[in-house]
């Protein structure tokens, strides 16, 4: 009988659930928040909610990125095949660039409006420059598309850790699940 393959730390295991919350949230913030009518203060309100939650998920992802440096990944199962191992290590590399360029994309998309950051209503993150709608499509259009790719790369790796849990039995799944 093979041993469990090893668990990531508390930590990591914490930060991947709280990102992977947030990310959930922000989606469908996203979806619902666009079909809001323009000039209306829900609008108003769904947006900076949106971009509140945004800031601070990329801060979490930030700290991620930067203890994921530190404390790697536990090994996979020797018995995974290369081809596997190998679209991981791709997914998990796009899931990062997603969750890196969607933020500062659309951070940047809102320095080109008149109405910046309102941070949960706490402090307003003015806009940086002058209201550009070129330059503003440009970014958001960057974030919008990301957020595609972003959606399917979550969908693939969904289905993948479920593949995992429900087929493969290598305890992959479980490596990432809370407590023991």
């Amino acid at each position: 009988m093979q041993a469990p393959p090893a668990r990531y730390n508390k930590v990591s295991i914490a930060l991947h659930w709280i990102v992977a919350v947030l990310v959930l949230v922000l989606i469908g913030l996203g979806v619902y928040m666009v079909d809001i009518p323009r000039g209306t203060p829900e609008r108003s309100f769904f947006y900076n909610l949106h971009k509140s939650i945004g800031l601070t998920t990329a801060i979490i992802v930030l700290i991620r990125f930067w203890w994921r440096k530190k404390n790697p990944p536990p090994p996979l199962p020797a018995s995974m095949p290369k081809w596997q191992v190998v679209t991981s290590n791709i997914i998990h590399a796009l899931l990062y660039t997603c969750l890196i360029m969607m933020p500062i994309a659309g951070f940047t998309a809102s320095q080109f409006t008149k109405w910046g950051v309102t941070y949960f209503g706490l402090f307003k993150i003015p806009p940086m420059a002058s209201p550009n709608a070129a330059l503003y499509d440009v970014f958001q259009g960057v974030h919008e598309n990301t957020a595609y790719v972003l959606m399917f790369i979550l969908t693939v790796h969904i289905l993948a850790a479920f593949y995992h849990l429900l087929f493969v039995k290598d305890g992959v799944f479980q490596r990432m699940l809370p407590g023991r």
